[in-house]
């Protein structure tokens, strides 16, 4: 066996930045952006409990962080799923990935979040219906995030400036999220 028998399974264009970074990213930044036109919808939801900026932050918060917590596993999965796939359908093995990704996180994170607030604040916990209207939006915008992700995942690939700018300003957006919800769960849960 001489060293031009062996070659990697999947041929990986040559780019400034990895691609499964520059997917995460991508996810990230199309989660962000979902998360913060959907915060009026969450926002009825809570029975305006909560301010809708510090929310639409917070979800941002819990948005970027799964991108690049569990983001980075489903971007695996997704990769994994598609390997046999042409090139044109695998945006939409991705889409499906993320649909199922970000679905189960919505479901899961998203409403033990809220049901953590409207509990302490004496209103009732979110309705079955309630649950599934989170989940079904999350599930969206995982599906259009994933896809996005390997649609243009090389082009980001290619321009390090802009992953790096994008990078920063979802970590800040993220951060200040995080603030917001540290303080709100310090003052919820006094004792």
């Amino acid at each position: 066996m001489t060293s031009n028998d062996t070659r990697p399974v999947i041929e990986q264009p040559d780019t400034e930045i990895p691609l499964m970074l520059a997917q995460a990213i991508i996810v990230a930044g199309v989660l962000t952006v979902g998360e913060i036109a959907c915060s009026p919808l969450y926002f009825t939801l809570m029975d305006h409990s909560l301010a809708l900026v510090p929310w639409a932050l917070e979800a941002v918060f819990l948005a970027v962080a799964f991108s690049f917590v569990v983001g980075f596993a489903i971007l695996w999965c997704a990769e994994s799923f598609t390997f046999k796939l042409k090139e044109k359908f695998r945006p939409f093995g991705y889409a499906v990935t993320g649909l199922i990704g970000y679905g189960v996180w919505s479901l899961l994170v998203f409403t033990a979040t809220i049901n953590s607030v409207l509990t302490k604040v004496g209103e009732n916990v979110l309705s079955n219906g309630q649950i599934g209207a989170i989940t079904l939006n999350g599930a969206a915008l995982g599906f259009i995030a994933f896809f996005f992700s390997k649609l243009f995942d090389v082009k980001l690939g290619n321009r390090k400036g802009m992953a790096i700018a994008m990078l920063v300003a979802e970590v800040i957006v993220a951060v200040l999220g995080l603030l917001i919800m540290i303080r709100m769960f310090s003052v919820l849960y006094a004792a």
